[in-house]
């Protein structure tokens, strides 16, 4: 069964639903263009999208990624990645997040140790782009697609072939990139562990003005070593960041709540409701009040 998109992420950023239940731990999700961005978040488990029509900016850590209609991507387990809507365009695509237990079975097996462990930790494979140009990557999204149609209409043995297409994908990403997962990296770079205390101060914060000190002395670091920390993760500078993730909670009020202007601008931290309406016009093309009136139904960010 296909779910509609909603999101719920801790202080940390981290996503706090769970996908699909314990005996199979995947789901499949819908979003388009309607629900605007989908917000810096990340989880444990990993993510596959296939765009169905339309295009759209896909951010996943330090790599942007332009999907458009038949393109598909991976995303590695743990990684910050966000979906943005190119001005005067709209896109559908189906998202699965599955927890890698789904292919691997039980911890110790070949599976986990000679596979899925390698894969998960290689720090070069934050996600991947896959496009139909190239063949491996056509199988891919291939598979990505066979999944996503179990969900979508009455298969024979669904969760067998769900399983049988994420476990060929994840197979074709390891022999793509064999040479740069062995041996596997079980440690996280001293940069991700910071970017998240980072992230974690800013998303229980974002409400508040928040300086790039007040980022510093939650890591003990110097103001241009954690500049240097976002672009290497995010590709962002932090100010970047914060406009970004301030805009996506934005657009979430307007179209799930009857707040008014200055108070959504208040809300997510701007300096003013002028401020964040120039931000905004920027970012969609519109001011806040045209982008609520267009939207016909309200829905929630993935």
């Amino acid at each position: 069964m296909i779910k509609e998109c909603s999101m719920k992420i801790d202080p940390k950023g981290k996503e706090l639903a769970r996908h699909g239940s314990p005996s199979f731990p995947c789901a499949c999700y819908h979003t388009t263009s309607r629900q605007g961005d989908v917000s810096w978040h990340w989880h444990e488990e990993m993510e596959v999208i296939y765009m169905n029509k339309g295009s759209v900016q896909c951010a996943v850590g330090d790599r942007r990624f332009l999907l458009c209609e038949g393109d598909a991507v991976f995303i590695n387990s743990g990684i910050p990645h966000a979906l943005f809507q190119r001005r005067g365009d709209s896109y559908d695509e189906h998202d699965i997040v599955f927890h890698p237990r789904l292919i691997y079975g039980e911890m110790g097996s070949v599976y986990y140790e000679k596979y899925l462990l390698p894969l998960l930790r290689c720090s070069a494979l934050p996600g991947q782009k896959l496009s139909a140009e190239i063949p491996w990557q056509k199988e891919a999204a291939f598979q990505i697609r066979r999944a996503v149609s179990c969900f979508l209409e009455e298969e024979s043995l669904p969760e067998f072939v769900v399983r049988d297409a994420l476990s060929a994908l994840c197979g074709l990403l390891w022999k793509e990139h064999q040479d740069k997962i062995k041996p596997a990296v079980l440690k996280p770079p001293a940069s991700m562990e910071r970017m998240q205390k980072m992230l974690d101060y800013f998303h229980s914060h974002y409400q508040e003005p928040v300086t790039l000190e007040d980022l510093s002395s939650q890591v003990n670091l110097c103001k241009r070593e954690c500049q240097r920390i976002f672009k290497t993760v995010l590709g962002l500078t932090p100010s970047q960041y914060f406009e970004q993730y301030r805009l996506s909670i934005a657009v979430s009020l307007l179209l799930n709540t009857q707040e008014s202007i200055m108070e959504i601008s208040g809300a997510c931290g701007f300096q003013s409701p002028s401020y964040f309406a120039k931000l905004f016009r920027n970012r969609y093309g519109m001011t806040p009040s045209r982008f609520r009136t267009s939207q016909t139904a309200p829905v929630t960010l993935s």
